[in-house]
């Protein structure tokens, strides 16, 4: 398997701020993208966005149609079973090792996937946030999306030029899992995850940059901490399908304010 096309397929993409980022880094009074909430048919689901470092764990099935498994953070491949790769970068693979040994009798014992990949946030330990979250420098995780490809549609990917995946990637085609399908995967795994903090109506979220902040204020505590709770990074608002997903962040906001 080319690790490459393995490593491109499966990073996360990249989220946008809700209002646009102007200059010096403060808000503008404009939507990313022109886009709201508003017209959108579903409700809109607020989760607590976790300060840390983006982790990914990579199940697929080799050649001997066994379950294997790759470790990663955002950008790069950190582990594959049996020490194939190895890099310590913020111990993420060292965390995630156990949580992927003990995942690999279940991963694909109810469906038929060739590939799963379970995206999480590690934090604590020693990521620039982790005193909002522990006194004692321990380290956690907690899932936020999950994705899942069957055989055929994983070989056609991995087929292509390492850039029409990436193009297939940023174009939003990841099939991540729905609400439902994520909770039931996390439960069933009994697996930590980012916390479901509210779920609104679309046509009732707020627009405005005072309006926004001001609804952000509600979740200023964190919902995660290991040995302590401090402050929350901020929130991710998405819709069920994740058609539309942002990110709205205190220190944004905050930013923009300040006199």
């Amino acid at each position: 398997m080319d690790l490459k096309k393995i490593n491109s397929l499966t990073k996360y993409p990249s989220i946008l701020t809700y209002h646009k980022l102007g200059e010096k880094g403060r808000l503008t009074d404009g939507l990313s993208e022109e886009r709201g909430f508003l017209n959108e048919a579903d409700s809109v689901y607020v989760y607590e966005k976790v300060d840390g470092e983006n982790a990914r764990i990579i199940f697929f099935q080799n050649e001997n149609k066994e379950v294997d498994y790759l470790i990663g953070s955002r950008e790069e491949l950190l582990y594959a079973k049996g020490d194939r790769i190895g890099n310590p970068y913020g111990n993420i693979a060292e965390f995630l090792k156990p949580v992927a040994e003990r995942l690999l009798g279940l991963i694909f014992s109810q469906n038929d996937w060739a590939l799963t990949v379970v995206y999480q946030e590690s934090y604590g330990g020693k990521t620039k946030a982790a005193k909002h979250y522990t006194e004692s420098k321990t380290q956690g995780s907690r899932v936020f999306d999950i994705f899942s490809l069957a055989k055929e549609e994983l070989e056609r990917l991995l087929a292509l030029p390492q850039e029409k995946i990436a193009e297939w990637r940023d174009h939003g085609n990841q099939p991540f899992y729905s609400e439902n399908d994520k909770l039931a995967f996390v439960q069933a795994a009994e697996l930590p995850y980012a916390p479901l903090l509210s779920e609104e109506a679309a046509a009732n979220f707020p627009t405005t940059l005072e309006d926004t902040f001001a609804f952000l204020q509600a979740f200023e505590q964190t919902m995660v901490g290991i040995d302590a709770e401090g402050k929350s990074e901020g929130v991710i608002a998405r819709t069920a399908d994740r058609r539309l997903i942002r990110k709205i962040r205190f220190e944004d906001y905050e930013r923009t304010f300040r006199k």
